[in-house]
C-alpha cells in the first residue's frame, strides 16, 4: 500500500525553528552540526524523500528547487544551506549560542576559515556519491546504508529523475519552470557520472583540498586545535560532513586514509556531542536502507530471516 503524504503543511510549533530536512542529506547534516553547535532550540520534519514528498505542493510553496533542508522560523522560510548557516550566525549570536566564525580570530585565521570553508562548499557531493556507485573500484568498503542493493536502487533511481521531474513540472505549473530547470541538470549529471575520466578529475580536486587541509592540520603546534584554530568553526561543520560522506560511501581510502592528520581529525568528531546528532542514527540508516532496497531483496531477507527463526525455534527444542 503506498504511504499517503501531507497535502498541506504540517502543523508544527511556530515558536521555534522548524527544520525540514532527510537525515542522509548531505547539506541536512551540515545544517544540523550548526545548529547544535550554536545550541539553537529547534523542532525537525523529516521529508519523505524516498517517496517524493519534497515535490509535493506544500514542500514546493517553501522551496520551488524542492530541495532540503529548509528552515521555517515563524512565516519566514530560508532554503538551502548555506542561506540556513549565515542566517542563524547573525541572528543567534547571544547566549546561550556560540559563534562559528568568532570574533577573536586572527585575520589571518579568519581568511582561512572563509577560504576553505568555501572550497568545500562548492565540492558537487550528490555527483561524487552517484559516482562513487557506478565505479566501484574508488569505493571498496561503503558502509550503511550505501551497500550494493541500495547503490543498484539510487542509480536507477537517479537515472529516471530527470523525466520524473518533468512530470512534477507538469503536475505544478507553477514551479514547471524551476523542475524543468532541475531535470536538465539530472540529465547533465547522468552523463558526467558515467564518464570514468570526467569523475577522476572530481576525486582529484577534492584529494587537492584534503591535501590543503592535511598540511593546514600538520602547521599546528596544539594538537587540540580543530583545522583553523583552537574554536570549532564553521570550516570544521563543512569539513566534518564531507568527510563522514566520504567515509560512508567507502571513499575514505583512496582520499584520506593516508592522511594521517586528517585520520586524527576525523576520530576527534566522534567525541563531539553535536555532530554525534547531525550524522544519521542507526535506526535511520536502517530506515533508509529499506526503503531504497529492491522488492526482490526484501523477499530475500524476508525469507532469510524467516529460516534463521525457524532454525533457532528447532536448535531450542534439541
Amino acid at each position: 500500500m503506498c504511504q499517503k503524504l501531507p497535502q498541506k503543511i504540517p502543523e508544527l510549533d511556530a515558536e521555534v525553528p522548524v527544520l525540514f530536512y532527510h537525515s542522509q542529506s548531505f547539506y541536512s547534516q551540515k545544517v544540523l552540526l550548526v545548529l547544535y553547535e550554536k545550541n539553537i532550540n529547534f523542532l525537525t520534519y523529516e521529508v519523505n524523500v524516498a517517496a517524493g514528498e519534497q515535490y509535493m505542493p506544500w514542500f514546493l510553496d517553501l522551496n520551488p528547487k524542492g530541495e532540503v533542508p529548509v528552515l521555517k522560523v515563524g512565516t519566514l522560510v530560508v532554503p538551502e544551506s548555506s542561506q540556513i548557516i549565515n542566517y542563524v550566525e547573525r541572528n543567534f549570536q547571544q547566549e546561550p549560542h556560540r559563534k562559528i566564525l568568532p570574533r577573536d580570530l586572527t585575520p589571518e585565521q579568519e581568511k582561512k576559515i572563509v577560504r576553505l570553508s568555501n572550497l568545500i562548499s562548492k565540492i558537487p557531493i550528490g555527483t561524487i556519491s552517484m559516482g562513487s556507485f557506478i565505479h566501484v573500484d574508488f569505493s571498496p568498503n561503503p558502509k550503511p546504508p550505501f551497500i550494493a542493493p541500495v547503490r543498484r536502487a539510487l542509480i536507477t533511481s537517479d537515472h529516471g529523475m530527470s523525466e520524473q521531474l518533468k512530470c512534477f513540472a507538469k503536475d505544478n505549473p507553477s514551479y514547471a519552470e524551476m523542475l524543468l530547470r532541475k531535470s536538465d541538470f539530472y540529465a547533465r549529471k547522468r552523463d558526467l557520472v558515467c564518464k570514468r575520466e570526467d569523475y577522476m578529475k572530481l576525486l582529484e580536486r577534492i584529494d587537492a583540498i584534503l591535501n590543503e587541509v592535511e598540511d593546514e592540520l600538520q602547521s599546528h603546534d596544539d594538537p587540540s586545535w580543530w583545522l583553523c584554530s583552537q574554536h570549532f568553526t564553521i570550516v570544521d561543520c563543512c569539513l566534518a560532513i564531507l568527510l563522514y560522506r566520504l567515509y560512508a560511501l567507502g571513499l575514505e581510502d583512496h582520499l584520506w586514509g593516508k592522511k594521517a592528520h586528517t585520520v586524527q581529525y576525523f576520530s576527534r568528531l566522534y567525541a563531539r556531542e553535536s555532530f554525534l546528532h547531525a550524522i544519521p542514527s542507526r535506526i535511520s540508516t536502517l530506515r533508509t536502507m529499506w526503503n531504497k532496497t529492491p522488492a526482490n531483496y526484501k523477499l530475500g531477507v524476508g525469507l532469510l530471516s524467516a529460516s534463521s527463526l525457524i532454525a533457532a525455534l528447532l536448535a531450542m527444542k534439541k
